[in-house]
């Protein structure tokens, strides 16, 4: 029969141990809620983010918009980020579905948008250089296929003295674009084409 001390003792050691087990399970508890939320954001972020990269130029959040399921016509939208001293120049963009060509959109006083070609597309060094709605994109003609927001389009960039960069296009949805452009400008546009 154990004595009154060694009784004491047992029962000391059997309640530290049990508190012990419960902080350590309410720290672990604790540490895995916290860090859910912060690593849930990485890795979203990690999924939806697409960038490519060629000798200090990165091209990220590369999309497509086409107008109508059938469309023949698009335009491509992406950041070319330059982390050159010097700056570096776009001079072509192809692709196996369709014509593409550099454009720049201007917007007359009665909101009538008239796209311009391009020759070549200039990146500041240590900058960056958007091709968004409204301004300068990518215009893509005689498109050849049906394209699905699942998927994604090959499109080459071609840079002067730096090589040919491969990226990948994904389609958004056409109807939310041309309102937030709408909603940019104030108004929709028609558009004219002079090359």
């Amino acid at each position: 029969m154990p004595s009154p001390i060694n009784k004491e003792i047992s029962d000391l050691y059997s309640t530290t141990f049990s508190v012990g087990g419960a902080i350590s399970y309410f720290l672990l508890k604790k540490s895995i809620f916290w860090s859910f939320p912060v690593l849930f954001p990485v890795c979203l972020m990690t999924a939806n983010a697409a960038e490519f990269e060629l000798k200090g130029i990165t091209v990220s959040n590369p999309h497509l918009v086409v107008f109508g399921k059938n469309a023949k016509s698009g335009a491509g939208y992406f950041v070319i980020s330059n982390k050159n001293s010097d700056p570096v120049i776009l001079k072509k963009v192809t692709t196996d579905f369709g014509k593409a060509m550099l454009h720049q959109t201007d917007v007359d006083k009665k909101g009538v948008a008239k796209m311009k070609h391009l020759e070549s597309i200039a990146v500041p060094g240590n900058g960056l250089f958007k091709l968004e709605p409204g301004g300068t994109h990518i215009m893509f003609m005689n498109i050849s296929i049906d394209f699905d927001e699942s998927s994604k389009y090959p499109v080459t960039l071609i840079f002067e003295e730096k090589g040919s960069l491969d990226i990948d296009l994904k389609l958004k949805n056409a109807k939310k674009n041309q309102k937030a452009h709408k909603d940019k400008h104030g108004h929709s546009h028609s558009h004219k084409h002079d090359h």
